[in-house]
């Protein structure tokens, strides 16, 4: 018997809301939502927009906490449906993404021939012509701001009601996710006086937090007699900590990874010096769940940046030595060359991967570029052959290097 009896509890995009009916730590948040969202839920005369900004760092339980409350206003009101949108995943030009909120609400409305404002008023109009009514829930707000702000999804989805003056437009609420409030500086006093009033925060877990959460989600993902609780407390102090600061999805990487190695060292049972290992070879802004959101050509671009900083032994690269190198990979992977190497080395800053100094001076923030090649190199085998392959082949070279 292995050290997993279901690996996949512990991967970044596991849906953990669909199998729990409640979130340690996050009563408190569920309750809020509920009493911004209850009245309207109980009287459609009353159920005008609602708009409410969630405010918390990565890894703080956002997302799982509105997924949860969707599913159980779902379960309660049968008329009720919870959309879901990721705008760094899914997000771009407003009118890709206003059919995707259409194909999730009723894939009859989706048509090429409308135009982003023609699709919100089609989804409007269906809405006021039956019993159905949505909570919409966009996440990565302030990603999306930061990037596409002349969309201006967030005009659009903040006046939902001025659709159909004095009648409610079907849209109970929209949730906008962020991980700061630094994207209102972005936003225009149109925008800023819609955002409304109801906000609620998501502070980051501590120690003992992610220790309570670590036990409930080792309990389901590795076998009895697997781990043990000075394992687990220790995961969760170095997540606790600087620089990690409390981020849930790095906790459940160095379990993840620290379990494979086990595996891999022929151990049927997860060791602090196997967490000591993984630790060592992590980045807190790269975790699994954040690389694997980056757009290929920004893995690309990343890996390329590491590759010219291994060959050179140097911090910094320039603009020019990243885009060749970059040509040299597409090339490589038999692929159209990469003209936008500037924007993606802008959005890698933004997500604090890169450090750009100047077009001469381009670096990686807190992780030495060898170690992000070989994490790269493998991020890619991860999408030819699958987690488990790519999960194993990464860390048996990390076993191998000791």
């Amino acid at each position: 018997m292995g050290v997993f009896r279901d690996r996949d509890r512990l991967l970044p995009d596991f849906p953990i809301e669909d199998y729990w009916d409640s979130l340690p730590y996050r009563d408190f948040e569920l309750k809020t939502l509920w009493s911004f969202f209850k009245p309207a839920l109980e009287d459609p005369k009353s159920s005008f927009l609602r708009i409410v900004q969630v405010i918390g760092s990565a890894g703080s339980g956002k997302t799982c906490t509105l997924r949860l409350f969707g599913r159980k206003v779902e379960e309660e009101y049968a008329n009720v449906k919870h959309v879901y949108v990721n705008l760094r995943v899914e997000g771009g030009r407003k009118t890709v993404l206003y059919r995707n909120i259409a194909r999730r609400i009723d894939p009859r409305l989706v048509s090429v021939s409308l135009s982003a404002e023609e699709t919100l008023l089609a989804i409007v109009s269906l809405l006021q012509s039956s019993d159905r009514r949505v909570i919409l829930t966009v996440d990565e707000v302030d990603y999306y701001v930061k990037h596409f702000k002349d969309e201006g999804v967030v005009y659009d989805l903040t006046r939902l009601n001025e659709l159909s003056p004095g009648r409610p437009c079907g849209f109970i609420g929209v949730v906008l996710l962020a991980r700061s409030r630094d994207f209102h500086r972005l936003l225009d006093e149109a925008e800023l006086s819609k955002l409304g009033r109801l906000h609620l925060t998501f502070k980051p877990y501590n120690s003992q937090q992610i220790r309570d959460i670590l036990d409930k989600r080792a309990e389901e993902a590795l076998n009895p007699g697997a781990y043990s609780e000075d394992v687990l407390s220790f995961i969760s102090d170095l997540t606790a900590s600087p620089p990690v600061n409390g981020d849930m999805r790095y906790a459940l990487d160095l379990l993840l990874y620290a379990g494979t190695l086990a595996e891999l060292e022929g151990s049927r049972v997860v060791k602090a010096e196997h967490v000591r290992k993984i630790h060592g070879s992590l980045h807190p802004n790269l975790t699994t769940e954040e690389v694997m959101s980056l757009p290929e050509e920004e893995k690309l671009v990343l890996l390329a940046l590491s590759r010219v900083l291994t060959v050179k032994k140097t911090a910094y690269a320039t603009f020019r030595e990243v885009y060749e190198e970059v040509q040299l990979l597409c090339e490589e992977q038999g692929r159209k060359p990469i003209a936008e190497v500037d924007e993606y080395l802008q959005d890698l800053s933004d997500r604090g991967m890169v450090d750009i100094r100047r077009l001469t001076k381009i670096g990686l923030s807190g992780l030495s570029a060898e170690d992000l090649e070989k994490f790269l190199t493998d991020i890619v085998q991860k999408l030819k052959g699958g987690v488990s392959g790519w999960l194993k082949t990464k860390l048996k070279k990390a076993w191998e290097a000791q």
